[in-house]
């Protein structure tokens, strides 16, 4: 009998907590304007003082209800079934000017074809203490407008009124889709903290969605489920106009509604440091992806794919693959270039560049044609895919074999090959295959190479995209960032210097140079920010050697002087060494860093430096050498100075070897840039002789 009760207990608390999560997920931590003095005084965020704004919770709750449980017979194939309904509501505190930013909000919004996603519900305010009272300010909707942000996704913007250090705003909006398929992903981490975040989602039993938690940090997941049901009636139109309309039959529908719960409190915020292609991949955060829809009385139909059937909707796309079948229009310049009679290589160039000055880039990352490849290259402008897929036809009627490859820029995040996706693409490149070389090509960036891609393309892995089930290829490592200069420094017996310093960069070294010098409209000018940068620096005299392509060398000379670099006391003199350091500050400063060091490219950096030293000083102390290198030699750095007579030579080496350095790598590589810039900081003492 004690036994019995015992049981009976258990299941009813089972029973009482399953009630509970059911009642507590469909109400937000706090009440919508329920705001206190307390909260508007507190200024600190409770697990991060340094924090500039954070979220006093974040709630969202996911849902399908049936749109139409009233259907007459004439227009039954036209009702709308299951709705999707998603609800946040968020509190976002401000704690001085630097978090402003925050109050500037976006809500993406799906569409295709005539259909949109649409905002049925939306209330904001602001906030603020005024002398000892609450004071709120009311979202207009004046103030509200829709961005065009894709072909498929419109964006809702505002900026929350009369923000001030200490606000307090809050926002609470419902968004209506048809879209069954766009179930919310929910993001527990910001690039700010977040003291309390949740997520509640209920799926009817008709769809089963994939689940993939992403991100370091924990998150307490619970299910459960409860049965639901649907009520319809019918109503029978009657033929003939004298008969009246009538309701004839009520059908109750039952089904099992699946709920997940998602929990997760005091998460720190995302910290964005260098070398992070983007912040997208490694933020904690749930994503949902429908796998099967499967309704009474049909089969069940599956929406996860695989690579291969991607491939192949994109090779019989009338966006995409049919539209390389179009080659007319680019008649006439494959006959110019024929009479070129260039080497496979040679041709395969003039063919790029072609193409770089013919057609503009619009600034648009596309996977698909926009209207038509012919109208792009007649307008002389278009997306990336307008573009490249046009240096497709064009290598094909030259005879190339060459094909398109889709994949996803650094800002979009990386591709999942487990996880079959044709959103995750949004940018198309072009590759050809010569020989057993694969050469791959982006006409939208006139600075890019054959084999160069612009940098926001290097990002992992793309996908190529033929009649035989397509592949992958890798789109990082086929050029470094390399870089070799001399300084000739000549110390004269005032201290102050005479120097020439000459450059020769190559492949991203030279093409980031020619994207910064963009800006600059002549030489002088560029000359002129240069003087600007370093104190009491002047240029006398400034060659520059262009080459025709980055596959060549740019070469660079300066002839300069400048004073007060060399510090003096008494007596006593000290200079550092390396005048200008590739390496001058430690771009690592976290304690931990939980997601990889993203490097773009290799790197190759030779500085040779000989300092000569004038008669009126000698020489009393250097540093000394020093060669520094990761246990898998992939990093190295060598210092190597010494002295001849009045003379100095340094000879430094730094080379990175591979792009991608795991999180347990993290303390090694902040150790060994520590060393290179302690290195980099020592001096060169010398002393007046009399």
């Amino acid at each position: 009998m004690q036994k019995e009760k015992l049981i009976i207990k258990i299941v009813l608390l089972i029973f009482f907590t399953n009630i509970s999560i059911i009642l507590f997920s469909q109400k937000p931590p706090q009440r919508f304007g329920k705001i206190s003095v307390e909260q508007l005084k507190n200024n600190i965020c409770p697990i991060d003082s340094n924090a500039h704004a954070y979220f006093i919770f974040d709630y969202g709750n996911s849902y399908f209800q049936y749109a139409e449980t009233k259907i007459r017979s004439n227009d039954a194939g036209d009702r709308k079934g299951f709705q999707l309904h998603f609800k946040r509501h968020f509190r976002i505190k401000i704690v001085d000017n630097q978090g402003f930013s925050w109050a500037n909000i976006e809500i993406p919004l799906y569409r295709r074809d005539e259909d949109e996603e649409k905002i049925t519900k939306l209330r904001a305010f602001t906030y603020n203490l005024e002398n000892n009272k609450i004071v709120k300010t009311k979202l207009e909707k004046k103030d509200i407008y829709n961005e065009e942000t894709s072909k498929y996704w419109i964006t809702r913007k505002f900026a929350m009124p009369n923000v001030k250090p200490g606000s307090i705003i809050e926002i609470e909006y419902m968004v209506l889709s048809d879209f069954y398929f766009n179930l919310q992903e929910w993001y527990f981490q910001k690039t700010i903290p977040v003291l309390q975040s949740e997520y509640h989602v209920f799926i009817p039993e008709y769809y089963n969605f994939n689940q993939t938690q992403k991100g370091y940090l924990p998150i307490k997941r619970e299910s459960d489920s409860k049965q639901k049901e649907i009520k319809i009636a019918y109503e029978q139109k009657a033929r003939v106009s004298v008969v009246r309309e009538q309701n004839y039959t009520t059908n109750t529908y039952k089904y099992r509604e699946d709920i997940y719960h998602y929990y997760a409190k005091n998460i720190p915020a995302f910290t964005i440091e260098e070398y992070l292609r983007t912040e997208e991949n490694y933020l904690s955060k749930y994503e949902f992806e429908l796998y099967y829809t499967k309704f009474p009385n049909s089969t069940m139909k599956y929406y996860t794919t695989s690579w291969e059937k991607i491939n192949k909707n994109l090779v019989n796309s009338y966006n995409f693959g049919r539209e390389l079948n179009k080659t007319s229009h680019t008649k006439s310049d494959v006959e110019t270039l024929k009479k070129l009679n260039q080497n496979d290589f040679s041709l395969l160039n003039s063919t790029f560049n072609l193409l770089k000055n013919k057609m503009a880039w619009n600034g648009y990352n596309r996977k698909y044609v926009t209207t038509s490849l012919s109208k792009a290259y007649k307008e002389g402008e278009g997306s990336c895919a307008d573009i490249n897929l046009n240096l497709v036809i064009l290598l094909r009627e030259l005879g190339f074999e060459a094909y398109p490859v889709i994949l996803s820029t650094q800002e979009h995040g990386i591709i999942h090959p487990a996880h079959p996706s044709i959103s995750r693409f949004n940018y198309v490149i072009a590759m050809a295959k010569l020989g057993n070389d694969t050469l791959l090509m982006d006409a939208t960036d006139p600075h890019s190479e054959i084999n160069l891609l612009p940098i926001r393309c290097l990002n992992d892995k793309g996908r190529i995209v033929n009649n035989t089930g397509g592949g992958w290829i890798t789109l990082m490592d086929y050029k470094s960032f390399s870089f070799v200069e001399s300084y000739k420094l000549d110390v004269n017996k005032d201290l102050s210097i005479n120097g020439i310093n000459q450059m020769k960069l190559n492949n991203y070294a030279l093409y980031r140079y020619k994207k910064q010098i963009e800006k600059y409209n002549d030489t002088t000018e560029y000359k002129e920010s240069l003087e600007k940068e370093i104190k009491d620096y002047k240029i006398h005299k400034l060659d520059v050697t262009n080459p025709d392509t980055i596959q060549e060398n740019m070469k660079i000379s300066i002839e300069f002087t400048q004073n007060n670099y060399i510090e003096q006391s008494n007596d006593i003199a000290f200079f550092k060494p390396v005048y200008q350091a590739f390496v001058s500050k430690n771009p690592f400063k976290l304690e931990k860093r939980d997601y990889p060091v993203e490097f773009n490219y290799p790197y190759l950096v030779q500085q040779i430096y000989t300092i000569s030293i004038p008669d009126n000083f000698t020489v009393t102390e250097i540093p000394e050498s020093l060669l520094a290198r990761t246990p898998d030699g992939k990093i190295r750095y060598i210092y190597n100075i010494k002295q001849l007579g009045n003379n100095i030579i340094l000879t430094i080496k730094f080379s990175v070897n591979k792009t991608l350095f795991l999180p347990e790598e993290y303390q090694t590589l902040k150790n060994i840039y520590q060393m290179i810039i302690d290195k980099q900081n020592e001096m060169i003492v010398l002393k007046k002789v009399e």
